[in-house]
Order: C-alpha cells, then sequence, then structure tokens
C-alpha cells in the first residue's frame, strides 16, 4: 500500500565549483601568502631606523583615515538612496 502524502522536496544540493571571487583567494592559499606577506613586511620594518619611525606613523594615520572615510561614504551613499518620485531636486 502507498502513501497518499508525497515525499518532501529535497534540497539543492550545493555546486562543487568554487567562485572566483574575494572569498575563493582568502579561503584558499592567498591567506597563506598573505600572512607570509605581512610577516616580512613586519620584520623589513622593524629594521628601519628610528628617524623615519615618524614619517610611518603617518604613512599609517593617513592610510587609515582614508580607509574610513571611504567606508563611511560608501555606506552614506548605499544608505542615503530613497526612491523618488521622479522630480529633479532643486
Amino acid at each position: 500500500m502507498s502513501s497518499l502524502v508525497p515525499p518532501p522536496p529535497q534540497p539543492p544540493k550545493p555546486s562543487k565549483e568554487r567562485g572566483r571571487g574575494i572569498g575563493a583567494f582568502v579561503g584558499g592559499s592567498g591567506l597563506a601568502v598573505s600572512l607570509v606577506l605581512a610577516v616580512v613586511i613586519g620584520l623589513q620594518l622593524g629594521a628601519i631606523p628610528w628617524r623615519f619611525r615618524k614619517q610611518m606613523w603617518q604613512l599609517q594615520g593617513a592610510l587609515a583615515g582614508g580607509l574610513v572615510g571611504y567606508v563611511v561614504g560608501w555606506s552614506m551613499a548605499k544608505g542615503g538612496r530613497r526612491e523618488d518620485d521622479g522630480e529633479p531636486r532643486a
């Protein structure tokens, strides 16, 4: 005797193919390459004389400020969009 209730649908199987985005790079050998690169750069920067440390700190501050400005600007632009009724702003 067969059941009158059909079996539940099976969920889709994930594909075996990995994406080619940044996630594939970070998840794979890119993580090891990034770690080795960070260690080598850290050792090289640790060997510079003290007279150049102020310039390195200024460069780090400028890069950090630029990154923060980019992220804040991107988030404001993304969150600030709204649907208009087609009328131009004055």
